[in-house]
């Protein structure tokens, strides 16, 4: 989405994700958000669920997470 911020007369792009869960497909989501920081030539804030863990706290059940 792109906002116009009247206020500072900017431009800023606003993008919602889902990542993938499965491991496998992580890499290409990651990649493709870096090409596509090299394409915005504007401020831009990705929110969403990116199905990252910040530490192994926070997983239960599965596999251990390394």
């Amino acid at each position: 989405m792109l906002v116009h911020d009247t206020q500072k007369q900017i431009n800023v792009v606003i993008s919602g994700v889902y990542a993938p869960a499965q491991l496998m497909e992580k890499d290409e989501f990651w990649n493709m958000l870096i090409q596509m920081n090299n394409v915005v030539d504007l401020p831009w804030c990705i929110n969403g669920d990116f199905n990252e863990l910040a530490g192994p706290s926070e997983k239960k059940g599965g596999k251990k997470y390394s």
